[in-house]
């Protein structure tokens, strides 16, 4: 899977490729993910998801 992280101005500051068996930690900005092949994953999020509403869209970097 690729993941591309954002600062708060939305600016791609920098991708990088995980592989089975690694972890990242979320702390602040945004994030979009590219599946490479057939991926399960699991995702751990703090507090209630409040649908739709939960998330910011903007467009991913090319």
């Amino acid at each position: 899977m690729k993941i591309n992280f954002y600062n708060e101005q939305k600016e791609c500051l920098t991708t990088r490729t995980l592989e089975t068996g690694d972890v990242i930690l979320l702390v602040s900005g945004g994030h979009d993910f590219e599946m490479l092949e057939e991926t399960e994953m699991i995702e751990v999020k703090q507090g209630p998801y409040a649908g739709v509403e939960d998330k910011e869209r903007f467009e991913p970097a090319g």
